[in-house]
């Protein structure tokens, strides 16, 4: 694993760790956020919530497959690049 990979992927992982506090919690702050504030205006909050726990999820398997080293099959590691492909 690359240090830039565990930087990121952990990163995202404690950024869905907030985004799920923010959603179950008792704050109301972050709901004054623009986008937010609108959906809680037209919805509900009850929706931003679950704005906000779809958020944490996305974040959530995104760092979880950035930390194991889950890539698209046209994606070579910089480190490979260069490297010529065996192929069998």
């Amino acid at each position: 694993m690359r240090y830039d990979d565990s930087l990121v992927g952990s990163l995202a992982v404690l950024v869905a760790i907030l985004a799920a506090c923010v959603a179950i919690g008792p704050w109301t702050e972050p709901y004054e956020l623009r986008s937010f504030a609108a959906i809680r205006a037209r919805f509900g909050k009850s929706v931003a919530r679950g704005v906000w726990f779809a958020i944490a999820v996305a974040l959530f398997a995104s760092g979880y497959a950035i930390l194991n080293g889950i890539r698209p099959g046209y994606a070579v590691p910089s480190s490979s690049v260069g490297v010529p492909q065996v192929r069998e």
